[in-house]
């Protein structure tokens, strides 16, 4: 069960996709619901950061939630995509970024192949699900893959696998980040650091318990 700041509750469900923008600040937190409490579960997600660009990292915080229904997908040849955010393969998703963004969930047949174009400047594969190959080049799960720029690419997989490529426009700049903080400015991550041990930053309906910050962030 998601909670934030700016007053959003929602469960996290499987196939869905709950797109949170920090901008100038925001907190939130993940627990179980009470129905759950009892039950015997695993829980595998994965919880992906997008950097937004530097005219629009103290914007107003947001939350938005697209069920799983509405996550366009189809065949595209032996692989089964769905698009959860931006465009590829003739799909479009209802979740909308800040800025040009690429994730999508391709699921192969043990021998099943696929070639990814040149979806946007920057991309990364990422397995989750059985082993594959990316040119020939034998890659196991849980490893990052950054494509060649402007690169059609051909994955096979070994075993039925399932795989995630994400990518979008570079950053217009570096990021320095420090725990939950990020920003283009060393400085903000500082007063952020700060202005969370003093207890001055947005607060959770509900919420009694607090983290503290795990040390000082470096000079």
């Amino acid at each position: 069960m998601h909670r934030d700041s700016v007053g959003s509750v929602q469960d996290i469900e499987p196939g869905a996709v709950n797109w949170m923008t920090a901008g100038r600040g925001i907190a939130h937190s993940e627990r179980t619901p009470p129905e759950l409490h009892s039950v015997r579960r695993r829980a595998h997600g994965l919880q992906l950061w997008a950097g937004m660009p530097k005219a629009l990292e103290d914007a107003e915080p947001s939350f938005t939630h697209t069920d799983g229904s509405a996550i366009p997908e189809e065949r595209s040849g032996e692989a089964q995509v769905r698009v959860l955010v931006g465009r590829a393969w003739g799909m479009e998703s209802p979740v909308r970024p800040v800025s040009e963004t690429l994730y999508a969930d391709l699921s192969l047949p043990a021998g099943g192949r696929i070639d990814i174009p040149p979806l946007a400047a920057e991309r990364a594969l990422y397995a989750v699900e059985g082993s594959y190959g990316l040119e020939g080049t034998p890659m196991e799960p849980y490893a990052m893959a950054v494509l060649p720029a402007g690169d059609t690419v051909r994955v096979e997989a070994e075993t039925p696998a399932r795989i995630m490529l994400i990518g979008g426009e570079p950053l217009d700049g570096p990021r320095f980040m420090w725990w939950n903080f990020v920003s283009s400015r060393r400085e903000r991550i500082t007063d952020a650091a700060s202005e969370w041990s003093a207890h001055q930053t947005p607060r959770i309906a509900g919420e009694k318990d607090w983290v503290p910050l795990p040390g000082s962030p470096p000079l």
